[in-house]
């Protein structure tokens, strides 16, 4: 298991916390790289994102 870093708030988001992966859907340079470029955020970092 891995913990990530919050792009929001710069926090840890630990193995087991209930979180959002994000990730864009339209980036020029394909699927792979946008799912290469998801990012976990708390979910409440996310909705006043």
């Amino acid at each position: 298991m891995k913990t990530y870093v919050c792009p929001g708030c710069g926090g840890y988001v630990v193995p087991g916390t209930a979180h959002l992966v994000i990730w864009r859907a339209d980036g020029v340079l394909g699927d792979a790289a946008d799912l290469a470029g998801r990012r976990h955020w708390h979910s409440h970092c996310w909705k006043v994102y």
